[in-house]
């Protein structure tokens, strides 16, 4: 068996992965960037004029033979999704259409909802679902996936066996959310004495504190929500599940209605039936529904009403939202700044940012927290992790006790000495034989 990290080696993003044997190929992830090589942020629209022979020579989509839709060499035999976050999955659209695509049932639904509301096309290439624990057999290769606690909903692992050799790639994960018991699972169950481990290393290089756990957040939040006077708003991801489910708690705690917007109202509602979650609904009645106004223009310019119309019996409007600010947290994104601007006095209110900091240097980012505040807003910083601290790090390799130990996902390979004495740094594109 045959391992090449693509991207990922010495970096945060990008993530892909090529296992191989003899006669069978597979790729795990195919992530966009997210920094170029010099450390300043991705933008794919800098490459917009560029077509894909372009991308793979500038170095922005991997060198995979035979993958994408413009390559005439024999093709991979499968792609495996560890997760619908853009690092793991932002480049499948260049994927060859004929490819199928191996992804847990939540990650297709929020990949979908993502093309639909930023109006990219459909996923063209074959879905193929899969569940935690179950093998699926490709050629000489078999992969189990096993579903991890991670920010992402539905976020996975891959063990990977073929030739007698174990590869396990740990995609993005934590211990500290709400599916804590996924990893317990996790390692409980995977099989041990790994050949070899590709290990994400996110943290390395970052704070060593104790991580919060989700129901830390929660709880504080609850308390912000009781101490605030005025509007609670709410800057987190749409898509991380596991912060949603806090503030909605805490709301419940506090008396409070949350109001998401009619993004997140879709997702939630795609979401619904693969785990206990809140969603606007009758037996739901502390959500309620707020919609943008560039938001709902651009969606109506494009054909799109029916997505507006959905949720219309749970609607609420800026008037209500200005008459009911003690009894409201409100989700917001950079986006809704006009919004805010039409919901009056500010002053009282407290927003609550609930994202990696590193997010506060982009632009809109900034205008949004610069706008709330020359408003004279609090602002303050509520969030935890989603990516495994060293101790949960090392956790996995005392368990798994890998033969090899390959950092991947991470801008500091060389503190995985802390966790192995068999730590082998590869180099992106350089395959290595298990």
């Amino acid at each position: 068996m045959k391992v090449t990290i693509h991207r990922g080696t010495r970096e945060i993003g990008g993530s892909c992965v090529e296992v191989s044997t003899e006669a069978t190929r597979i790729v795990l992830d195919i992530g966009m960037p997210l920094v170029k090589p010099g450390g300043d942020p991705f933008d794919m629209r800098e490459y917009g004029s560029f077509d894909g022979p372009s991308l793979v020579a500038q170095k922005v989509l991997p060198d995979l033979k035979g993958f994408y839709q413009w390559d005439t060499l024999p093709k991979p035999d499968a792609l495996f999704l560890s997760h619908a976050h853009l690092d793991h999955y932002g480049f499948i659209n260049f994927v060859k259409h004929s490819i199928p695509c191996y992804m847990g049932e939540g990650t297709r639904k929020l990949v979908e909802i993502t093309n639909l509301f930023t109006g990219k096309v459909p996923l063209t290439v074959p879905y193929v679902p899969f569940k935690s624990g179950t093998p699926a057999k490709v050629g000489g290769l078999t992969v189990t996936p096993y579903l991890m606690d991670h920010s992402a909903f539905d976020a996975y692992a891959f063990l990977v066996e073929g030739g007698g050799k174990r590869v396990l790639y740990s995609g993005d994960f934590r211990e500290h959310g709400r599916k804590q018991k996924a990893f317990q699972w996790f390692l409980a169950n995977v099989p041990k004495e790994m050949d070899m481990l590709l290990l994400e290393g996110s943290m390395f290089g970052r704070t060593s504190e104790p991580p919060k756990t989700e129901k830390q957040i929660e709880d504080e939040v609850f308390d912000l929500l009781r101490r605030t006077n005025g509007l609670v708003i709410l800057i987190s991801s749409g898509q991380n599940i596991d912060r949603l489910v806090s503030f909605y708690r805490a709301c419940l705690r506090a008396q409070r209605l949350l109001v998401v917007d009619v993004y997140i109202a879709n997702v939630l509602t795609a979401l619904k039936d693969l785990a206990r979650l809140p969603y606007p609904s009758p037996q739901f009645a502390h959500m309620r529904v707020f919609f943008p106004y560039h938001l709902c223009k651009r969606l109506a310019l494009d054909g799109k009403r029916e997505l507006l119309t959905t949720f219309r019996n749970y609607r609420i409007s800026k008037t209500e939202i200005t008459q009911r600010k003690r009894e409201i947290a409100m989700m917001a994104r950079p986006s809704m700044v006009s919004d805010l601007a039409r919901l009056g006095d500010l002053s009282d209110s407290t927003a609550v940012y609930s994202m990696w900091e590193g997010y506060m240097t982009e632009p809109s980012t900034q205008r949004l927290l610069d706008f709330l505040k020359d408003r004279g807003t609090k602002v303050l910083s509520v969030h935890t992790s989603g990516h495994a601290f060293i101790a949960t790090l090392r956790k996995v390799v005392n368990t798994l006790r890998p033969k090899t130990l390959v950092p991947i996902h991470t801008f500091h390979p060389e503190a995985y000495e802390k966790l192995s004495s068999s730590v082998l740094q590869l180099s992106d594109g350089v395959g290595v034989e298990v």
